[in-house]
């Protein structure tokens, strides 16, 4: 299964240009993008999306259909979804760097022309990378939570389960699916006295992380 890219341009030629030359790579989808449309209106179009990356075309205000360029849009985004891949796409570098808060997400468009195949897996890198970040810390909890049930956590145990659970929790500030005080050393004595319960937390927690 291909993994599925969110592309924000202002111009829709531009979003089915990208997407037929990604096509043997990737799902490529564009967005409703209407003259005034509000950033935050953007961004939740974005969120629903179920997208593995987003790509933002940095110019976006120079046909007067936005006010505001993409580099707003990836800072907005990162503050809802901190370390979710996503690249500034643009002909000119020079023009991005000073406004974009990271320039290693800056991508030329030239790289697509010049070897689409190369682009693509520097891209496939990102998203496996985020995905890696997520399974690591479910399969940490995991552990944690069986080694709770079957023979009790240390001191030292209890605050690893705890980060990965702040970790997991902090890659979408929007979900409110996990709340932190559940995972209270009572909590954590209950869990490791009841399996069912046990597994059912795991479940909860991680619920948030199996569509990316």
């Amino acid at each position: 299964m291909k993994y599925k890219i969110g592309y924000i341009d202002e111009n829709s030629l531009e979003v089915a240009k990208y997407e037929k030359d990604l096509r043997a790579y990737f799902d490529v989808i564009g967005y409703d993008i209407k003259k005034g449309l509000p950033l935050l209106d953007l961004i939740n179009q974005v969120y629903q999306s179920d997208i593995d990356l987003l790509m933002i075309d940095y110019l976006l205000v120079d046909k007067g259909v936005l006010t505001y360029n993409g580099d707003e849009v990836a800072r907005t985004f990162e503050e809802i979804k901190p370390r979710f891949p996503m690249i500034i796409f643009t002909h000119e570098q020079s023009q991005a760097l000073p406004h974009v808060d990271n320039p290693f997400i800056i991508c030329d468009k030239a790289e697509v022309k010049d070897n689409a195949g190369k682009f693509a897996s520097k891209l496939t890198k990102l998203i496996e990378q985020y995905k890696t970040y997520i399974s690591k810390r479910k399969n940490l909890i995991n552990e944690l939570l069986d080694k709770g049930e079957s023979e009790g956590l240390k001191a030292d145990e209890k605050h690893e389960l705890l980060d990965a659970q702040l970790e997991l929790n902090n890659l979408d500030k929007r979900s409110t699916e996990v709340p932190l005080q559940l995972l209270t050393d009572k909590k954590l004595e209950d869990l490791s006295k009841t399996t069912k319960e046990a597994e059912a937390f795991l479940e909860s927690l991680i619920k948030k992380s199996k569509k990316k």
